[in-house]
């Protein structure tokens, strides 16, 4: 719920200018959802790597549901969605039922979600071996969110892990445990989908990501991009992040 307008417009005016002549990687930029409008109006022509998303959406099209807003609503605004981020779970209570909505109501407007699941506690400890309460507390996230969804619209959710323990204190997960966690991840989606539709997905990391260990996790086969907190709205980190995601 930062920054504001003008430094917001700022921030985006910069990081377009430079991302333009960027190739080989796609960034999806999250501002705070009174200003996606203003921020469309300041970009005079459109980039195709670069597109705006909504922090969060609400699942009902439209109603007496002051203060929220739709899908529906923001269908002409952003083409992604961050839906299920682990502060909203926490500070907003929001449940894995919720989320599910949410994600239909993303696929039913054609905006991508990027739904986020991640475990309070780790998973595993360092000899590999798993805490069951997380594991089914995770797994319960990514498979209720999807309750209802087809084969064929899995490929239209983008999936992020988010270890709720390693976001925002500089103690990220390492790029082994993340990759660890996410081929799980994976395995479990091939359980109801099939393993040429679990594989066919992308999958973030989120949590304490910075341009120091960007090179790490995305040489991982199983991290497909990265979703940056803090360092989002530091333009000299952001684009520096950008630029190693770009070289891969």
């Amino acid at each position: 719920m930062y920054p504001t307008l003008s430094d917001s417009l700022v921030l985006a005016a910069t990081l377009k200018s430079r991302l333009e002549s960027l190739k080989g990687v796609q960034v999806v930029l999250a501002p705070p959802t009174a200003w996606l409008p203003s921020i469309l109006d300041n970009w005079k022509h459109k980039v195709d790597h670069l597109h705006l998303a909504a922090q969060n959406v609400w699942p009902e099209d439209q109603g007496a549901y002051t203060g929220e807003v739709s899908a529906y609503m923001l269908k002409d605004l952003a083409r992604y969605a961050i839906v299920g981020h682990s502060e909203r779970r926490r500070n907003q209570h929001e449940d894995d039922d919720l989320v599910r909505e949410k994600v239909q109501a993303c696929l039913r407007w054609r905006i991508q979600p990027i739904l986020c699941v991640g475990e309070t506690k780790r998973l595993l400890d360092s000899e590999g071996r798993i805490d069951s309460y997380q594991w089914q507390r995770i797994s319960s996230q990514l498979m209720e969110a999807l309750h209802g969804v087809k084969a064929d619209d899995l490929t239209r959710i983008i999936f992020a892990y988010e270890p709720v323990w390693a976001i925002g204190n500089g103690n990220n997960a390492t790029p082994e445990y993340a990759e660890k966690v996410i081929i799980k991840l994976r395995d479990r989606l091939a359980e109801k989908y099939g393993r040429t539709h679990a594989n066919e997905v992308r999958w973030l990391y989120g949590g304490s990501v910075d341009p120091s260990n960007t090179h790490q996790l995305l040489s991982r086969d199983t991290i497909d991009g990265l979703l940056v907190g803090t360092c989002s709205v530091k333009a000299k980190e952001f684009l520096a992040i950008c630029e190693i995601a770009a070289r891969g």
